[in-house]
């Protein structure tokens, strides 16, 4: 019985020029998010100088740099078979488990850097300061998630049960960070960057989809035509 047919794996060549694309592409939209606070800065910077105002820009280009890892680290985890092919599984889920800690230090580094300018009396907490605390949540479920996936054995939590939320909540920090960066800064409120943004997200939540479906109807397939072959 003729099995259906297999994506096959691109040359050694092929796979290198894809790769060095993807990785081109990866810095060309850090470099594009970076741009955004030097070409619309925040206000907020105008009243502040000397050590204090580093601090604050550093802050800023390191929650960017959070943000691209995360919509990063949701790629590494969706994958799909041209990534396994491209890269290799194997390399792809290392570097999962390294970009994890990476957003957790980048996200950690981004909170001191805009809090201790500020001074800790002055915390952004209520009604008004809504993205702020949408920054804490967001930090929260990142801390969650990187403790549930690195020590989930020293934890005793059953691989079944963290799949069942570890998943969902790595979606619901993608929807946070965007809303966190778009309304936090006001950077992001100018229609361009704003713009940029929205449809990043929007890409990668297509892309995702995509790749989703196409594995589904993949296994469906094999499936379907394991059970027929059975049958013959």
């Amino acid at each position: 019985m003729k099995q259906p047919d297999v994506a096959s794996r691109p040359s050694e060549l092929t796979a290198m020029a894809y790769r060095v694309v993807l990785i081109s592409a990866l810095f060309l939209f850090l470099a594009g998010v970076l741009a955004i606070p030097l070409y619309y800065e925040t206000t907020t910077l105008w009243y502040k100088i000397g050590i204090d105002k580093t601090m604050l820009k550093t802050g800023q280009f390191v929650g960017l740099v959070a943000l691209v890892l995360i919509y990063l680290q949701l790629i590494l985890s969706t994958r799909g078979q041209f990534l396994d092919n491209v890269f290799g599984a194997g390399s792809l889920i290392r570097l999962h488990r390294i970009n994890g800690i990476l957003i957790v230090f980048m996200a950690g580094s981004h909170i001191l850097l805009v809090l201790i300018p500020e001074g800790i009396s002055n915390l952004p907490i209520g009604k008004k300061f809504w993205p702020e605390m949408v920054g804490a949540t967001l930090f929260l479920l990142i801390f969650i998630i990187a403790v549930t996936s690195h020590f989930r054995e020293k934890l005793r939590l059953p691989y079944k049960t963290w799949r069942i939320f570890h998943k969902p909540m790595g979606y619901l920090v993608l929807f946070l960070v965007t809303i966190h960066v778009l309304f936090v800064s006001e950077s992001f409120e100018q229609s361009l960057p704003k713009t940029f943004i929205i449809a990043a997200c929007t890409i990668l939540v297509m892309w995702i989809a995509a790749v989703k479906w196409s594995s589904h109807k993949t296994g469906h397939t094999k499936h379907n035509t394991k059970n027929h072959s059975k049958r013959q």
